[in-house]
């Protein structure tokens, strides 16, 4: 029995103290499934073209919208991944004192430049930045992977308490006599029905959120990357070097035949490099991480990583990210993830509802505002504020604004102010059992 009061005990705490960031990252979630899709939805100017004929000279329209931004150092090209695509050159660069990173679009059959952005300020960047590190360039990424580390707890200590549950009572059978006791049964039922898909998220999501602070020390570099060892250029002439994609794609496909949906990064540190990164399609691998790596000069064949062909730690590293998102495997995937993570959601805000009602009348006497519906309406719609706050300010301003002046501040203030609370409440009642002793 006091087994039992303890890992209820855990599971209740660890839902509480973390609840707040994962139904956030819960819902967050569902829609990163879909920030491709979504971003060519809303952009679409931007992605599409008519199809002609025949493709006008690609070479000579890149090297033109590069010499355009001549202070940029290395960039990255994407081809049109169907006829009817435009091409993409991207690279970092500082317009008025700020960091951006540019986009440009241009018709791959005529040259026209059909749009530009700066990528920092895109609904796309914005889901997944809110998504992976809360919007806060300091420690978010961390806070995120520490709230993956107390789902995976919760959900270890939960699953013997909801098999002993299912013992008592029959498995779906949900109690509507009180509330309290109807949510307590949908979030047990669902809990346990979607139990894998959740310690999958909570494993993956810890490790990506504690991935830049833990992966060196435990090992080191990630699997198969490629580091030159030579530099026969200059940085400043590696930069200038001219590419020829058109042959460069078909020494890809000659190379590495299965690869889609590619990305060709120019080298800038005197290799005299061109990477090609790239997708096998419906294999389960965080995006764009096979590829193959040519002379700039030549386009000779300098290096090839296949994760097919690696061994199992290469697999498990590089099938994180893709299992936490579901990206892999076509549209149906994507919207399978999209509903149990909104599942997610449903869970921490249910736990809340239980816990919350469970402590009501007691609260209430006290503060008669506070009910559990209010709390729970409160908690939701000033999580719907604060996030549309910050889509408006990244989007408008950059990713800069809303970190420096909203999320970051915000964020370590109210750790700060709940710390100062609990140092007052010991110190307070520590004063109260001297005078009472």
């Amino acid at each position: 029995m006091m087994n039992k009061k303890q890992l209820w005990k855990w599971h209740s705490w660890l839902g509480l103290y973390s609840g707040l960031v994962i139904c956030i990252l819960s819902f967050t979630g569902a829609l990163a499934v879909f920030k491709v899709e979504i971003d060519h939805s809303l952009n679409k100017e931007l992605f599409y073209v008519t199809p002609q004929e025949k493709v006008g000279n690609i070479n000579q329209y890149i090297y033109a919208i590069l010499d355009t931004y001549p202070e940029h150092n290395g960039y990255i090209v994407e081809p049109a991944e169907a006829v009817d695509r435009s091409w993409k050159v991207s690279f970092r660069l500082k317009e008025e004192g700020r960091n951006i990173a540019k986009e440009v679009f241009f018709n791959p059959y005529n040259g026209e430049v059909v749009g530009e952005r700066d990528m920092y300020k895109t609904v796309s960047f914005f889901i997944r930045n809110i998504h992976v590190r809360l919007f806060d360039h300091w420690y978010g990424r961390q806070w995120v992977g520490l709230a993956g580390v107390c789902m995976l707890i919760s959900l270890a200590v939960s699953i013997p308490l909801y098999f002993d549950f299912t013992k008592k009572q029959k498995f779906g059978k949900v109690r509507t006599k009180r509330s309290r006791q109807k949510w307590a049964d949908l979030h047990k039922f669902i809990g346990l029905a979607t139990i894998v898909f959740h310690l999958i998220i909570a494993i993956t999501g810890a490790w990506l959120g504690l991935q830049p602070k833990i992966q060196k020390p435990l090992m080191g570099d990630r699997p198969g990357i490629y580091k030159p060892t030579e530099f026969p250029l200059s940085k400043s002439e590696d930069n200038r070097t001219a590419i020829d994609f058109i042959h460069l794609q078909t020494q890809v496909k000659k190379e590495f035949p299965e690869l889609t949906s590619l990305k060709i990064k120019s080298s800038a540190d005197g290799s005299r490099t061109v990477s090609v990164f790239g997708n096998i399609p419906r294999m389960p691998y965080e995006r764009q991480t096979n590829f193959v790596v040519f002379d700039k000069g030549d386009l000779s064949l300098v290096y090839k990583l296949d994760l097919r062909k690696t061994g199992i730690g290469s697999h498990i590293f590089y099938m994180q990210e893709a299992l936490h998102f579901g990206d892999f495997w076509g549209i149906g995937l994507k919207v399978i993830y999209c509903f149990l993570g909104l599942i997610g959601g449903f869970l921490g805000i249910s736990g809340f509802f239980v816990y919350y009602k469970r402590t009501e009348k007691k609260r209430v006497q006290k503060y008669p505002l506070l009910t559990t519906s209010n709390i729970i309406y409160g908690f939701t719609l000033g999580s719907v504020l604060i996030m549309l706050l910050i889509a408006y300010s990244s989007i408008t301003f950059g990713a800069d604004y809303p970190t420096s002046t909203i999320t970051t501040p915000a964020f370590y203030g109210l750790i700060c102010i709940y710390i100062l609370y609990r140092l007052i409440r010991y110190f307070k009642t520590k004063n109260l059992n001297h005078i009472n002793s």
